[in-house]
């Protein structure tokens, strides 16, 4: 078995049987993130807070009412002998290295075994805060104490929304939301909860992803190109773990998370290349449970540097009760895709590496359950292809609004939207399929959600390959590359169109920043004086939607990030409602612009200073990477540019800071008609990512062997049990 680091220090292992290959590939990983997947394994399982104190009780807590680490020793029950056998290798070098590699970390206990199903907890840990959850938990808290036409307005989805398939279709939102009186029924279901405990692991509403792929008539190869990002928080080390793994029976490149084996969202074999980006699935409910009726049990959280903490875990048929309130005996039960019973999505893991065509490899996903992805593929016999994987819950349309009574057999779940009906395409005559956590297709059946994240970057990302194929250039890894770093936001075009009709006295303050606006194309440079007066214009604006305060008894079960986040992002929504004449939100649409100008104005002038020369993107658009692990410091942050809704998504919380905290964590190219013309990044690799810049993604094995450092592992790797070594054949 052999082993090499390219110049940037990514792993390249080579083994003759799968299990050397699988094992090889935990023995990196773990030299590699063995800190990282310690996190990552005590997340899921709810026991952080004994390396790193009270500040991670509150996810500590969420994992274990959701019950994770139960779930993922049924799911990994569940999987076949042959994926096991997998998950044993894998296991088996992690634990070759995991203890060297945390032996000088502050650790209160020498590190456990990592056992074969603690990979299925960390695969489940990553997904279940990016479900829908956070979309219903904002409904639930707002409908009884807000009118329905109000909260409805408050997504991301804009009125007239891009869809994946067909290419460049338009979709018109016309759902009513919840009916009238719905409010009162959540109301009454609720039955007072209101002082509640902080939610934990609702999804980063500032995160998405891009991904596309271009069929070989539009490429300098004559072979597809299939190209993207993955968007989640900024965050040290990032989630996602560089790494080549080659063995007889296939030979693999990708994006795994440290701790599960294989690539199951971004990757190629030798023949078929793999994408995604997140589906935005309603995949996920809250029941109302009354808690006197459910079982319950008390566990232990051991918190490093102080006092241990009982928590009180409620379980009920629908699954676990993760916001609860005693004193109104009620609280909100969690059902998800992942949990409802036992997953075996990570049987897809090994035959996604040994698939020859975008044919096999779509119906290998016929047994993908969580989470729910816009699949991009390409393949080098020239298709291409996509596909929503995963799975959907069929229930009442209620389900989809809000939380509902867990008691009523009316709101139960009743199977599954099949694999056939879900949306998918193939080869279509344009050579061009763009996903961006946009709708999936114009059908509204079969239900796969409401809430989307607006259609601005992925009309850009259409957009822009489009006018390279009508100028009749021919694409490579240059030109995806462009896409990746495109920082023009369409929300800021519609922004500017919008004011047409904003009066201003001649020399005033409100005039010179309408001048700048008029003058501006929408591009998010560093530079940027306009970028900065759009932003703060857009945060004066949505401090005006006339939701409740947060301390308004119902309202007060959302977190602050939950909150600020979704109204963040719902401004392309909001914004077309206005330009249509809607006064629902801000009233009469010329004056309201006009005095979020002048609260702009008075607000930079006071935080930067009077000269506008001074107001620019830069300043104010600073990266802020979080440090998750003791002892590892975060990426160093540095001026950015873009924001949520361009194509080099730098995320921000805009109400409340300008700060960019969620964005690109990962940036790749991979070119079917030379592997080794593809590229791909990671915000440790700094220079280059801060640049948008790729670093080379070797495949040849040839040019790995000349280039790189070998790896020291020893023959272990190739050393497996004749009964899991039979299981992989």
């Amino acid at each position: 078995m052999q082993a090499y680091r390219d110049h940037h220090g990514i792993p390249h292992a080579r083994a003759a049987s799968v299990e050397g290959a699988f094992r090889a590939q935990g023995h990196i990983a773990a030299l590699d993130r063995g800190l990282q997947m310690e996190y990552v394994r005590r997340k899921a399982m709810g026991t952080w807070s004994e390396v790193v104190g009270s500040r991670a009780l509150t996810d500590d807590t969420f994992s274990r009412r959701v019950g994770l680490a139960a779930a993922a020793r049924l799911s990994y029950e569940a999987l076949s002998d042959q994926t096991k056998a997998v998950f044993t290798a894998y296991a088996e070098g992690v634990n070759e290295a995991l203890p060297e590699s945390l032996a000088d970390c502050d650790l209160p206990e020498a590190p456990a075994p990592w056992e074969p199903w603690h990979s299925v907890a960390v695969y489940l840990g990553r997904h279940v805060g990016m479900g829908s959850m956070a979309h219903k938990l904002f409904r639930t808290a707002l409908l009884p104490v807000a009118p329905a036409e109000v909260v409805w307005r408050v997504r991301a989805n804009a009125r007239d929304e891009l869809v994946v398939v067909p290419t460049g279709a338009v979709h018109r939102v016309d759902a009513e939301g919840p009916p009238e009186g719905h409010g009162e029924k959540v109301r009454g279901w609720l039955n007072g909860l209101a002082e509640v405990e902080t939610v934990a692991a609702s999804a980063d509403p500032a995160a998405g992803s891009n991904n596309w792929v271009v069929s070989g008539t539009h490429t300098a190869s004559g072979r597809p190109l299939l190209a993207g990002d993955p968007h989640r928080p900024f965050e040290t080390p990032g989630p996602y773990w560089q790494n080549h793994v080659s063995c007889d029976a296939f030979d693999a490149i990708g994006l795994s998370f440290p701790g599960v084996p294989g690539f199951p969202h971004f990757g190629h074999n030798a023949y078929v290349a793999w994408g995604i980006t997140h589906g935005m699935a309603d995949d996920q409910d809250l029941f109302v449970e009354n808690l006197d009726r459910l079982e319950r049990r008390t566990e232990v959280i051991k918190v490093r540097d102080a006092d241990p903490v009982r928590i009180t875990v409620h379980t009920s048929a629908r699954g676990g009760v993760v916001v609860q309130d005693d004193s109104a005996n009620t609280g909100l039960a969690l059902r998800w895709t992942g949990i409802a019973e036992p997953d075996r999505t990570l049987d897809c893991l090994l035959p996604m590496l040994t698939t020859t065509s975008v044919a096999e490899l779509d119906e290998v996903m016929r047994g993908w359950a969580v989470p729910v992805d816009h699949l991009m593929m390409a393949d080098v016999h020239g298709a291409i292809g996509y596909r929503l994987r995963g799975r959907v819950p069929h229930r009442d349309e209620a389900n989809s609004w809000a939380a509902v009574p867990g008691w009523e057999q009316q709101y139960a779940w009743r199977g599954w939207v099949p694999f056939d009906d879900m949306p998918a395409a193939r080869d279509p005559e344009e050579g061009l399929l763009v996903s961006a956590n946009n709708r999936p297709s114009a059908d509204t059946a079969p239900y796969v959600a409401h809430d989307y994240a607006g259609p601005a970057r992925a009309t850009r990302i259409l957009q822009l390959l489009r006018e390279d194929v009508a100028a009749g250039r021919r694409l490579d890894r240059a030109a995806m590359e462009r896409i990746h770093g495109d920082v023009t936001s369409l929300t800021a075009r519609d922004f500017i169109a919008s004011l047409e009709h904003v009066k201003a006295a001649e020399g005033s303050r409100r005039s010179q920043l309408l001048e700048i606006l008029r003058a501006w194309d929408g591009t998010m440079g560093l530079g940027s004086i306009a970028a900065t007066v759009y932003t703060e214009a857009r945060r004066e604006l949505l401090w005006t939607v006339p939701l409740p305060d947060s301390g308004d008894s119902h309202a007060s079960l959302l977190t602050h990030q939950q909150r600020t986040g979704t109204l963040w992002l719902s401004f392309q929504s909001l914004l077309a409602g206005a330009r249509a004449g809607d006064e629902t939100i801000f009233g009469a649409w010329s004056e309201a612009v006009g005095q979020a100008l002048d609260r702009t104005a008075e607000r930079l002038d006071e935080e930067i200073g009077p000269d506008i020369e001074d107001w620019t993107w830069g300043r104010l658009h600073q990266c802020r990477f979080t440090a998750l692990l003791p002892g590892v410091p975060a990426v160093a942050g540095r001026p950015l540019p873009g924001d949520n809704e361009t194509v080099r998504a730098a995320g921000l919380h805009g109400i409340e800071t300008t700060a960019a905290s969620s964005g690109s964590v990962a940036r790749y190219v991979f070119d079917l008609g030379d592997w080794e013309s593809s590229g791909w990044v990671v915000p440790e690799q700094s220079e280059e990512w801060y640049a948008a810049k790729l670093v080379p993604m070797h495949f040849d094995w040839e040019v790995i062997e000349r280039i790189g450092t070998p790896i020291a592992l020893g023959t272990a790797a190739d050393q497996h049990p004749e009964s899991a070594r039979a299981a992989l054949r």
